[in-house]
């Protein structure tokens, strides 16, 4: 019995090795124009220079099913390789939310939406968030 949770444990650790996530939670005031097509901005993200990444957006849990709706998924095209110290770079990025968001938009002052990093191995940080309309 001791093998079986031994190796389900290992088992556990290695796939949350394999496939690292880090969240983020920011609360942003809804902009009276943001419903028509919003955007989010992050300014000044720190990436690492040439690391690729992925940022999923996702908005509040529905009261019913608990699931958070996927609002926008960005990224950065880079190599999933260590390259070592690599340099640290700070940039604008700029996320066009879908229609989904849209709807939760157009009755909101304020939103809490999460971001959910994949693929990068740093935790997401910036100097301004914000929602705007494109």
């Amino acid at each position: 019995m001791r093998h079986v949770v031994f190796a389900a444990s290992l088992v556990t650790l290695m796939c949350a090795a394999a496939a690292p996530h880090f969240e983020t939670t920011i609360r942003l005031t809804v902009p009276k124009n943001a419903a028509s097509a919003p955007v989010l901005m992050l300014e000044g993200l720190e990436v690492v220079a040439g690391e690729r990444m992925t940022i999923e957006v996702l908005g509040p849990p529905d009261p019913k099913t608990k699931v958070q709706p996927v609002l926008a998924v960005s990224g950065l095209v880079g190599s999933n390789q260590r390259t070592g110290a690599a340099p640290v770079e700070t940039m604008d990025l700029v996320i066009p939310l879908n229609d989904r968001a849209s709807r939760l938009l157009a009755q909101r002052e304020e939103i809490t939406l999460t971001l959910r990093l994949r693929n990068g191995r740093h935790p997401l940080k910036w100097k301004r968030a914000y929602l705007t309309s494109a």
